[in-house]
């Protein structure tokens, strides 16, 4: 049902990940890259939001500046693209972890 937007998910995580490199000083989240490649985006969504604390990249990504977090899985999965794709539980951590850093959440249309 999902597996064009899963597709296209897959691809926005591994963007995610191309944008972080390309900061000054650029951020290669390889861990990151290789659990993308290895499960798929959405799996590693799943995993990342799964986990009991924030991923080491998240923190790495709030130290180089709370802007970048625009760069985290969870900024991707709340845009308005790739919520039909999560569960109203995983949208609510990633809007918890965002809330707690002081981030400013994707635009919410209704």
């Amino acid at each position: 049902m999902h597996s064009n937007l899963e597709e296209q998910f897959h691809a926005a995580m591994l963007g995610i990940h191309e944008q972080a490199a390309r900061l000054k000083p650029p951020y290669r989240a390889s861990r990151f890259r290789q659990l993308v490649l290895g499960h798929g985006g959405k799996a590693a969504a799943d995993q990342l939001l799964a986990a009991p604390a924030v991923s080491d990249g998240f923190t790495e990504l709030f130290l180089r500046g709370r802007e970048n977090l625009t760069l985290s899985v969870e900024y991707l999965v709340l845009q308005e693209t790739w919520r039909p794709l999560f569960t109203d539980e995983q949208l609510a951590v990633a809007r918890r972890r965002l809330h707690d850093m002081g981030v400013a959440l994707p635009e919410e249309t209704a």
